[in-house]
Formats: structure tokens, C-alpha cells, sequence
């Protein structure tokens, strides 16, 4: 299905229009500093070990390297059956 050039510029330009509207109909807001206390409390979990295992599980997604060996020799090449 092929689309007309027209029909291709009022689709960018429909898109254009809904991003830059878009952020026009957010409601304002202040950044506030609020101070509490252990917000960012952890519990004492090392978040670290939580990372690093999950490096672990992602280095599966890496693939093996193979290395391609050739399975016969070139009977042209000198020495071969001597």
C-alpha cells in the first residue's frame, strides 16, 4: 500500500502539531524543596549486589563466539597426502 506524498505531509504535520501542543496543556508546577528525613532510606540492601546480578542475567543475551574452522583440507595444496 503505497501513500500519496500528500497524505505523508499531513501526517508529519498533524504529528508536528500534537508535540508541540502537547507540552501547552500540562498544567504548570513549582519545583519545591521538601526536606524529610530517610526519604532514600535503603533498609540496609545493598542495591549494588542487585545491579551486578543483573548484569549476570544479561550476559546470556551476549551469544557465543564460534570460531569457524575449515572441515577438509585443499587437496591442491602442496603436501597434502604425501
Amino acid at each position: 500500500m503505497k501513500y500519496s506524498r500528500l497524505s505523508q505531509i499531513i501526517g508529519a504535520g498533524i504529528l508536528t502539531l500534537s508535540m508541540i501542543v502537547a507540552p501547552l496543556t500540562l498544567p504548570a508546577s513549582a519545583q519545591v524543596e521538601i526536606e524529610r528525613e530517610g526519604i532514600y532510606e535503603d533498609n540496609d540492601f545493598d542495591w549494588g549486589w542487585l545491579g551486578l546480578i543483573g548484569l549476570f542475567g544479561l550476559a546470556g543475551l551476549a551469544g557465543r563466539k564460534r570460531q569457524q574452522t575449515t572441515a577438509y583440507r585443499d587437496p591442491n595444496r602442496p603436501g597434502y597426502g604425501e
